[in-house]
């Protein structure tokens, strides 16, 4: 399914598991797609919408780079989930989906029930860092307009934040580089000038002021983020905070059914 605005098409997919009250906005990560979490929706109560973020997938927009910004984007699904359902929403963000979450929750907090963080951040307080990080962002951009894709999809998927994925088996590893690879270098090249993490707001001196029930995950060997959403729950008034043994950046890759089991006391199902 299509939603539309005047200048962006958002991709989605709905999935009613139950008639449990439950309903679930799933944010994927930079290079992925809705399909990252088609295995996770299945083992989730009630309705799961799960979209592909503008630049991956089949998401696409003819607008300038402000479409692609963190707060037009969480304008976006937010007119996207009131328009599928009545209910609160839990919204579960991984990586870039995470940030888009956070700012979605602040922007929209009337339609959150709860929200999941997963290896995200608040953006960046320090604006010598924040403007460092654009000037990377612009760069790897570039490299994305000039390069084959399948070089990029090379570099990225050996960053050391990536490590621990080498250790899966070799079907998942197929799966998430094919994903990787079908991605359109145009779009990825926009998100990145529209949303990167330079580009955010930088949402850390709101952190005591979010009311929404919050949780907060990172895994063990990701070091970074284990330190930056603990000091991020340390400022969030209703938050707990989750370290999970054994993976890396990507949890609910890694290790879905320790995540999932966490969420599912949460929300007492």
């Amino acid at each position: 399914m299509f939603f539309e605005t005047k200048f962006s098409k958002y991709y989605y997919t709905v999935f009613k598991n139950s008639s449990a009250p439950f309903c679930w906005l799933l944010l994927h990560g930079f290079m992925g797609s809705h399909k990252e979490y088609l295995n996770i929706a299945k083992k989730l109560p009630g309705m799961i919408i799960i979209p592909d973020l503008l630049g991956h997938g089949q998401s696409e927009s003819t607008g300038n780079i402000e479409c692609f910004s963190i707060e037009q984007q969480a304008d976006d699904l937010a007119t996207l989930s009131r328009q599928i359902t009545n209910q609160k929403i839990n919204v579960w963000g991984y990586s870039m989906g995470g940030r888009l979450a956070l700012a979605l929750t602040f922007r929209h907090p009337s339609i959150v029930n709860h929200l999941y963080l997963e290896s995200s951040t608040a953006g960046i307080k320090d604006s010598t860092d924040r403007k460092a990080r654009i000037a990377n962002d612009q760069h790897l951009a570039l490299n994305l307009q000039q390069d084959d894709l399948v070089n990029f999809v090379n570099f990225w998927e050996n960053l050391p934040l990536f490590n621990s994925q080498k250790s899966l088996p070799s079907e998942i590893q197929t799966f998430v580089r094919t994903q990787r690879l079908q991605q359109s270098s145009s779009g990825l090249s926009k998100s990145l000038l529209g949303m990167g993490t330079g580009q955010m707001p930088n949402y850390w001196d709101e952190l005591p002021s979010l009311q929404t029930i919050t949780t907060l995950f990172a895994g063990e060997f990701d070091f970074k983020f284990s330190s930056i959403t603990h000091d991020m729950q340390l400022l969030i008034p209703n938050s707990e905070h989750f370290v999970i043994s054994g993976v890396g950046h990507n949890i609910h890759l890694e290790n879905p059914n320790e995540i999932l089991a966490i969420i599912r006391k949460k929300e007492c199902i």
